[in-house]
């Protein structure tokens, strides 16, 4: 009977000690107080960049009067923006130049001597005037257009839901798909968690695409094999982390590379070759729960920025570009 007793007073004093730990944790971290993740990474370290390699400084900044701004694309002295359901047409001062309203939102953006817009799963394109030209049949349903890229023989329409990106003739036939797995052209197979997939075009107009799921960038011919590829995947400064970078790239003179993250939001440019060159704009210039910038570059080396979260057009030069 004795022990009996000792063993309830036991039970009895361990689940006071239970009952107070339970209060005392409940008050520490009741609502509005901040949990401590002990597993959380913290990434704070990898969002500082040496200043040295901070190679451009902001030149000009555009607000934007708009809602929602969706992309960017620059040609001929002109930036090309689409935004809530508008295509708008900016002179370098900020200027609205046209807006040609659509009847959908926009996800895509090539500007040349045609101007050509991404709805979610169709392509329309518009002359110089914004006067329709054409509009290509429905992707279907599981189509997410990221991102386009037009050569003087080929559109190319980076479809982020299909995991693939189609070759058209500038008359909308469909000529290929490139990028499905096929291990005979040494095509890996795009990897794309989330829709970031872009494309853009070289100097010799071969086409890059984004594998974001890889960290990397693929070249492809004509025929759709591979070319050549480079990746650079590290939270360092000069590489690409988090599931799906670069969110956004575009491609400038002698074929270097700016590339454009998000996570730790940072523009960078690498050259050729895929060799870490240096940095537009540090995390810090961005707010601390930023997009990742769209980009595009003029013919003078600038590199043009869409900040989604302040709505601005952002252009940046070389430091030594005086």
């Amino acid at each position: 009977m004795k022990y009996k007793k000792l063993v309830n007073l036991i039970l009895i004093v361990l689940a006071l000690a239970i009952a107070i730990i339970i209060a005392r944790d409940f008050v520490q971290n009741r609502g509005g107080k901040n949990i401590e993740n002990p597993y959380a990474f913290d990434v704070s370290e990898y969002r500082k960049v040496d200043p040295a390699e901070i190679l451009y400084k902001e030149e000009k900044v555009l607000q934007l009067k708009v809602g929602e701004p969706k992309g960017i694309d620059y040609y001929d002295g002109v930036i090309y923006m689409i935004a809530d359901s508008s295509l708008i047409q900016l002179n370098l001062q900020g200027q609205m130049l046209k807006e040609v309203k659509l009847d959908a939102a926009p996800t895509a953006v090539a500007a040349g001597n045609q101007l050509w817009v991404a709805l979610k799963n169709q392509v329309i394109a518009f002359d110089q005037d914004g006067n329709e030209m054409q509009r290509w049949n429905d992707f279907g349903p599981r189509s997410v257009i990221t991102s386009l890229a037009v050569s003087p023989e080929f559109v190319y329409v980076a479809d982020a839901g299909n995991r693939l990106v189609y070759q058209f003739s500038h008359q909308g036939e469909l000529l290929q798909q490139i990028g499905e797995r096929n291990d005979d052209k040494a095509v890996p197979g795009f990897v794309i968690p989330s829709p970031y997939f872009d494309v853009a075009l070289n100097e010799e107009d071969y086409l890059w695409a984004v594998n974001p799921g890889r960290h990397s960038l693929e070249n492809f011919n004509a025929d759709g094999a591979m070319r050549s590829s480079w990746t650079a995947s590290s939270v360092k400064t000069e590489g690409f982390s988090g599931c799906c970078n670069p969110a956004h790239m575009a491609i400038m003179e002698e074929n270097a590379f700016v590339t454009s993250e998000k996570g730790i939001v940072r523009v960078k440019v690498y050259d050729q070759h895929g060799k870490y060159i240096g940095v537009v704009a540090p995390p810090d210039m961005f707010d601390d729960d930023a997009k990742a910038p769209d980009v595009c570059v003029d013919e003078e080396g600038r590199v043009i920025l869409l900040d989604f979260n302040r709505k601005q057009v952002r252009v940046f030069k070389l430091k030594n570009d005086e």
